[in-house]
């Protein structure tokens, strides 16, 4: 997936700086030191790859345990639910990317 989900500092949508979820591209992600990630989708957790030396792979994120239940990951069953133990699943993310 090329997207991710990282809980930081942003500016909120009243205006005022909070803790919150904000989906970045994974290339972002990985310049952040030691961030807290999450699927974008189902919420479940994830990991950072850098892209490959030959650039068939891009920089990238992946599910830490597979998640038939999510279309951004390569298991998907074809009905969406959230991974088995999601990561603050009540919270939404904020400034959405469209590309996964």
């Amino acid at each position: 997936m090329r997207t991710v989900d990282v809980k930081q500092f942003v500016m909120l949508p009243n205006g005022e700086r909070g803790y919150a979820w904000q989906t970045i591209f994974a290339a972002d992600a990985l310049k952040l030191a030691e961030p807290r990630l999450r699927c974008p989708e189902c919420k479940g957790a994830v990991g950072l790859f850098r892209r490959s030396a030959d650039e068939a792979m891009p920089d990238r994120a992946e599910h830490k345990k597979k998640n038939p239940g999510c279309s951004l990951g390569n298991h998907f069953d074809g009905v969406k639910r959230l991974a088995a133990n999601p990561i603050e699943p009540d919270e939404k993310s904020i400034n959405e990317q469209s590309d996964n």
